[in-house]
């Protein structure tokens, strides 16, 4: 077993792949600070390790964006440095980075001006950098602004991240960075909503397919003004496929007639927006997880597993136990088997996830 959960860590270590968008540039430190004071811009640096998975979804999924690009290539001399290597390890711990990835903001006299931990995308991502550099929504500043009653988008997406980044739960965080967006939307006529400068309302934490914000975007989505309309379809898109992993990793609809209606609403609506297709597989195990038992619905993921997409099947590994009945040693073990079945065939990242559910399910309680 030890074998497998290294075999996982080591196929995890694969390079990145380069960055499309945002312009990483290859120079020493010393290099970036000389540029930045020749360009009159910040150093913004992307610590990262090869083993971290959101460092990977980072790189994949935020820099190659053009909305994140066209921001950090107008204001940053952008360095990607892995922490464990070269001067890596010396910058690392000379500006306290503990967790991966940590996005540093420096000045050209090698200054920290701010820092941030963890994966972010679009809007948020932008923010969370803008809060590094700018006076004004620093993180004392921005919540004496908010507790003195001013309101703007800027000031609420800043004071919502501030909350969700400093909440040791990060769920309860999360929730109160949710609610401070909602409240500030429910103060907003529809005008106002429908304004570009508050598109940030939209795809700030706005991951719920049910969130009253999400329902404003999607049903008025025609008639919204933005100079970045694909983050606004990327976020309508993430919430669907949140939705979909909602029932697609669980057992909500067997035998729960509210549940099932609502998902019938839901495909629905996902068709007409043409979603269908893509998440059709993820539809099928739902469907079929509602329709069977526990053997025959088993039987059927062993003959299917393969076919879902590589993040499909480690979201359904992790999600296991809210799937299937894990009470008994018998029904760990025939789960156990099943994932052993296809483990020599997975990728890395849904590799690493069904090793480690394994070792979860093979476990000896203490």
């Amino acid at each position: 077993m030890k074998k497998i959960f290294l075999l996982a860590l080591l196929v995890l270590s694969l390079s990145f792949r380069a960055d499309a968008q945002t312009e990483f540039r290859h120079i020493s430190f010393d290099e970036a600070k000389t540029a930045a004071k020749a360009e009159g811009k910040f150093i913004f640096i992307d610590f990262f390790t090869t083993w971290c998975g959101p460092c990977k979804r980072l790189a994949s999924n935020v820099f190659p964006t053009k909305q994140v690009g066209d921001y950090l290539n107008g204001k940053y001399v952008c360095l990607k440095i892995d922490a464990e290597k070269g001067e890596g390890v010396e910058l690392a711990k000379k500006y306290g980075v503990a967790a991966y990835p940590t996005l540093a903001v420096i000045n050209a006299d090698g200054e920290l001006l701010g820092s941030f931990a963890g994966l972010k995308e679009g809007d948020e991502f932008i923010a969370a950098v803008e809060m590094c550099n700018n006076p004004e929504l620093k993180p004392e500043r921005v919540k004496a602004r908010y507790e003195a009653g001013e309101r703007n988008t800027p000031l609420v997406v800043a004071y919502a991240t501030l909350l969700a980044d400093n909440n040791r739960d990060y769920k309860a965080g999360l929730n109160q960075a949710k609610t401070i967006l909602d409240e500030y939307f429910n103060t907003l006529s529809d005008k106002d909503r429908l304004a570009k400068e508050n598109n940030g309302l939209f795809t700030t934490f706005a991951y719920d397919y049910n969130n009253p914000r999400m329902r404003f975007l999607i049903d008025r989505r025609a008639e919204f003004v933005s100079d970045n309309g694909s983050q606004l379809d990327e976020t309508i898109k993430g919430a669907f496929d949140n939705e979909v992993n909602r029932y697609f990793s669980s057992n909500l609809l067997r035998d729960n007639e509210e549940n099932m209606k609502a998902y019938n609403l839901f495909k629905q609506e996902a068709a007409k927006l043409g979603f269908v297709g893509e998440f059709g597989r993820k539809l099928e195990f739902a469907e079929k997880r509602a329709s069977s038992d526990d053997a025959t619905f088993l039987d059927f993921c062993n003959k299917n597993f393969m076919s879902l997409a590589e993040d499909e099947q480690a979201t359904f590994a992790y999600s296991l136990s809210n799937i299937f009945p894990t009470e008994t040693p018998e029904q760990k073990k025939a789960l156990s088997s099943f994932l052993r079945n296809h483990i020599a065939s997975l990728k890395p990242n849904a590799l690493y996830i069904v090793a480690s559910a394994i070792m979860s399910l093979e476990s000896t309680p203490h």
